[in-house]
Formats: structure tokens, sequence, C-alpha cells
């Protein structure tokens, strides 16, 4: 299952740092759907108080995400 998953990564721990930012910042994009579906409502109210806005942050670790990604692919693009 590891081997899947760093072939995947293309052995970049870099890359894989990239896609989970990439899935945290795609949970938090969609916290509102997932608080309804959980039952909770006032857990938007909690992580809101705790980091902000959280649609904002995502988007935030989305783009993060993507130069962290784009950054790695070239490097090793570039390497003999």
């Amino acid at each position: 299952m590891w081997a899947k998953a760093k072939a995947f990564c293309l052995n970049s721990l870099t890359i894989a740092w990239g896609y989970f930012l990439a899935f945290a910042g795609t949970v938090l994009q969609g916290l509102d759907s997932i608080a309804d579906a959980l039952g909770d409502p006032g857990l938007k109210d909690q992580i809101s108080a705790s980091i902000g806005d959280a649609k904002t942050a995502g988007r935030v670790l989305l783009g993060i995400s993507i130069v962290t990604i784009v950054a790695r692919l070239r490097s090793l693009r570039k390497a003999p």
C-alpha cells in the first residue's frame, strides 16, 4: 500500500505534502455541507472562531498546494 502511495507522489514527500494541503483546503471549503451532514451547525462557528473564515483558509491552502506541486514537478523535470 505504501509503495503505491509513494509511486503516486513520484517518490517525493513535497508532492505528498502538496496533495495533503489540497485535500485540507477542499475540506475547509466544503465545511458548510460537511457540518450539515454531521448534524452540527455549530461546527462552522467553532472552526471560524479558531481559524477565521474557512472558505478563505481553504482557498489559501489550495493555492499553496498548487505552487508547491508545480515547483516540485519543475525541479523533478530539470533533474537528469
